[in-house]
């Protein structure tokens, strides 16, 4: 089985702190897009049995009903679709009203992602988002009341620091069953790149942070980043923390099929001019997969079994990172129970350590 991601690049505003793929635009997401995607499923040749879609952006909530569901068509007749498929789109609260959510509803869409971010008006203002507290609130309700399957996006970092613990509380009011927390990024190339001294400190970082999960009552804390009630974790996302397959479609999209990891042309005009064409692609090698599967199996709860690594690779996960796992796990950033290496409470928080380690261990 394989997930399947669609880049829907649209957004009617830039937020200034976003440095993912995107276009502004005023309308619906074009005709010309739709085709190209179309045209870009109808060529994917790999694994054809897919069991998670994710829309993601950009804004997704963008696409208008019709153009969801010939995408979703020419989806159905190259893939066989899992019966229990996860079926999400990323949503903007301006975006929400009851007659769309029906229409998602009745095409098969089964998990909704918020970007709620904030619900303290001055923090949405500074991030530059165009919904407002109000709309936040709305949002959340409908989309509470028709899908029992949702995500509430939080970030924590954004001015005024202060009012984090107000959203968070506010954020429990709505019960939802999953929950992902960032903190803010001042990324280069992005309106906030300029403004990194406005950044909070990395003591503040982590206050908030723990804060986070403290206040989600009820929520796991499953992944760095992500807190769900139990059997409502991200099925889709827990393929790239696994390091699963995905295909990827849309300009900018990345791939990883068969060892290789390959990106859609980024910019629209190219990605419309040649749906599909690549601007990069890796052949990963066996030691890199490796890396990599250790590497994102140690963002997760559940960690990685020794047994697991072993099924896939065929060799014995202490004897190719046994050293780097068990210093590790001298630092406090991990713990080995029943053969499994899982992240500590400091591990979740200093997970780029976990890493950088690995990357930098000897092979065997």
């Amino acid at each position: 089985m394989t997930g399947i991601y669609i880049h829907v690049p649209f957004c009617r505003t830039i937020c200034p702190y976003c440095d993912f793929v995107k276009r502004p635009i005023k309308g619906a997401a074009p005709d010309e897009f739709i085709h190209a995607l179309a045209r870009e499923i109808e060529t994917y040749d790999g694994d054809r049995h897919a069991e998670t879609i994710f829309f993601g952006g950009g804004t997704p909530s963008l696409l208008a009903p019709k153009s969801l569901a010939a995408i979703l068509d020419a989806l159905h007749l190259k893939f066989r679709i899992a019966s229990e498929v996860e079926l999400t789109l990323e949503a903007n609260p301006d975006d929400i009203t009851q007659d769309l959510l029906d229409h998602w509803k009745a095409l098969g869409v089964n998990r909704v992602s918020l970007g709620v971010q904030s619900f303290d008006q001055e923090a949405l203002r500074y991030l530059g988002r165009r919904h407002d507290a109000d709309g936040a609130r709305r949002a959340c309700g409908l989309v509470a009341a028709s899908f029992p399957n949702w995500n509430m996006d939080l970030m924590f970092g954004p001015h005024p620091v202060t009012a984090y613990p107000a959203t968070l509380a506010e954020c429990a009011t709505f019960a939802p069953p999953h929950v992902s927390a960032y903190g803010l990024t001042y990324e280069a190339g992005t309106p906030f790149g300029k403004r990194s001294h406005e950044a909070i400190d990395e003591d503040t970082y982590l206050r908030l942070y723990a804060l986070t999960g403290e206040s989600l009552r009820g929520l796991d804390r499953y992944e760095v980043s992500n807190y769900a009630r139990p059997g409502f974790e991200c099925r889709h996302n827990l393929r790239y923390w696994h390091n699963d397959t995905y295909a990827g479609f849309g300009p900018a999209a990345y791939s990883f099929l068969e060892g290789v990891r390959a990106r859609n042309h980024v910019k629209l005009e190219e990605y419309l001019a040649n749906p599909g064409g690549k601007c990069e692609a890796l052949n990963l090698t066996r030691r890199e997969v490796q890396v990599e599967t250790v590497i994102q199996y140690l963002r997760l709860r559940e960690g990685l079994p020794a047994i697991a690594y072993e099924r896939r690779f065929g060799t014995s996960l202490l004897a190719d990172f046994g050293g780097v796992l068990r210093a590790l796990v001298g630092r406090g950033l991990l713990e080995e129970v029943g053969h499994v290496f899982r992240p500590t409470a400091a591990g979740f928080e200093l997970n780029n350590e976990i890493g950088l380690a690995l990357v930098d261990a000897p092979a065997r």
